[in-house]
Formats: C-alpha cells, structure tokens, sequence
C-alpha cells in the first residue's frame, strides 16, 4: 500500500513506506525505524533551510499524532514521543525570527498538552 503524506514535501516510495510503518506502529519492536527515517529525510534536505522547517513541523507532527493514537500499542507510542524531541530540536537549531519562535512555543504546548492528557494511556 503506497500512501502519500501531503504535509511532507517529498514522496519518495522509500520515505513514504518508513512513515506509514512510523504512524500505523506496523513495526513496533524496531525503534531504529524512526531513527532511519529521520536520517533518510534528513539526508534529503541537507542543504535546504526553507524544506527543512517545514520537514520538521511535518515529522512533529507524524510523531505526535502517532502518540495520541490509542490504537496503537503502548511501547510503540513512548517511543514515538521518546523521539520528538529530535524534529523539535532541528526547528530550535533553524528559527531566526519571531514568528519561527513563537510556532515552536506553540508546539511545545501541543505536545506538553498531548502527552499530559495520554500520560495514563500508555501502559
């Protein structure tokens, strides 16, 4: 099943089946996944700041949406938010500007909202 990701720029089959394993828990004892994917898109976008903060927001929010998704086992979903902080951190890294800044609080207050209401959902 090939499914796109309208919120990623690139498509590449390859990323797009690493994201869709990601977001569905399909393979929820490898935690390395997550860590391929982030290197292969990141490869993707070494050189090209715009991409590469609209990649983050994007990987944000795959990871999160993926936390919040009770639907899919516990460990799976620690793991997701255990790893959030790394697209986080890369928009920390690119922000110059105000309104970059004040994007990431707001994304901080998603996920210490998110996490604070699934907190007990995780077993």
């Amino acid at each position: 099943m090939y499914q796109n990701y309208p919120a990623f720029k690139t498509h590449d089959p390859a990323i797009n089946n690493l994201r869709r394993k990601i977001r569905e828990g399909l393979e929820a004892d490898n935690p390395s996944l997550i860590s391929l994917w982030l290197t292969m898109e990141e490869v993707e976008f070494a050189k090209k700041r715009e991409l590469r903060w609209s990649l983050y927001l994007a990987q944000f929010k795959l990871l999160l949406e993926t936390f919040a998704d009770d639907l899919i086992v516990g460990h799976w979903r620690a793991t997701c938010l255990d790893n959030i902080y790394k697209p986080l951190s890369g928009l920390q890294r690119l922000a110059f500007n105000q309104p970059q800044h004040d994007q990431i609080r707001l994304l901080q207050h998603e996920l210490r909202a998110t996490s604070h209401f699934f907190q007990y959902a995780i077993k």
